[in-house]
């Protein structure tokens, strides 16, 4: 059977449009020639996905992105993502399917993490979308509280450098520069000072080392002075110091032995201590004895007679 060129053509020009079907879908990732499993996860902001993205499992890739579709609902803007994933994996119903950037400069891809609770997730579930912050993003979120810290430490810092101009007027600057050269004044004064203290204790060097000496010296004859008391006290007999320590407690017993006698009215100091009658006949005594004696200073002649020339006057 012999077919016509029309039909030749016809037929290369259907298989090269296969063909390149065939390759273009492979290009993107799809082979057509195995069947995948479809699932679809829900988005606010899909930061940058593209259609034809890898999707892992575990770093492993197990599919693609096949479509993003936008819609808008209740005035509200979202994505619905259409993963396209090898049917050997399966895995749990609440696994999630994160957008995530593996470098610094690579593209967006998706990655799913694995839950093993829960149902079987089947072709055509819709699967819990998520997404991880790349690493300028987190730079950003972190730095980002940093700069506003920073700009209110600078305003803060530029309010405070305006009042201190305000502050440090041209009055209080001269007073500055005054406070200063007195200060300096000061500083060479005390430097003067130390000058010549060092030339004082120069020239009396070997004077302060006659003191510090005879200080050596001192000290020296202290410790020989204690050395030799402590061996006096060594020498002192403990036996006969106790004995003199119980001889003069004995006599201190017969004291208080008299000294009660007397309290007692005992003894002649007893009586003179304890007879009031005793008492109020001595203190008589005692005071015709000082009449007499007043009397006697009063009236001599009548207790004293003589004469110079031997001859007794008669009153």
């Amino acid at each position: 059977m012999k077919l016509s060129k029309e039909l030749k053509a016809g037929l290369i020009a259907i298989f090269a449009i296969i063909s390149f079907v065939i390759l273009y879908q492979f290009m993107k990732g799809k082979n057509l020639f195995t069947t995948d499993n479809v699932f679809y996860a829900k988005y606010d902001n899909v930061e940058g996905l593209a259609v034809s993205n890898p999707v892992s499992i575990n770093g492993l890739k197990v599919g693609q992105v096949d479509e993003i579709k936008p819609i808008t609902k209740g005035g509200k803007l979202h994505f619905v993502v259409k993963l396209t994933i090898d049917d050997t994996f399966e895995f749990s119903k609440n696994s999630t399917v994160e957008i995530f950037e593996p470098g610094l400069m690579s593209g967006k891809e998706m990655k799913i993490n694995l839950f093993y609770d829960g149902e079987t997730a089947k072709d055509g579930d819709t699967l819990k979308g998520n997404y991880q912050l790349s690493m300028l993003n987190s730079l950003s979120s972190q730095v980002k509280p940093v700069k506003d810290q920073l700009s209110n430490v600078l305003l803060k810092l530029d309010s405070t450098l305006a009042s201190t101009n305000k502050i440090v007027d041209e009055q209080n600057r001269r007073e500055i520069k005054l406070l200063l050269s007195n200060l300096n004044q000061t500083v060479t004064a005390f430097k003067g000072t130390a000058e010549q203290t060092n030339r004082i204790l120069s020239s009396n060097e070997n004077g302060l080392h006659n003191v510090i000496d005879n200080a050596n010296k001192t000290l020296l004859t202290t410790n020989a002075t204690v050395e030799k008391y402590g061996k006096v006290a060594e020498r002192v007999d403990i036996d006969k110091l106790n004995l003199t320590i119980d001889e003069f407690s004995k006599t201190a017993a017969k004291l208080n032995n008299v000294i009660s006698g007397i309290q007692n009215g005992e003894g002649s100091l007893g009586k003179l201590a304890k007879d009031e009658q005793l008492y109020n006949n001595l203190t008589k005594t005692s005071e015709n004895l000082n009449k007499l004696v007043e009397d006697l200073k009063t009236n001599p002649k009548r207790y004293l007679n003589f004469s110079v020339f031997g001859k007794n006057n008669k009153d």
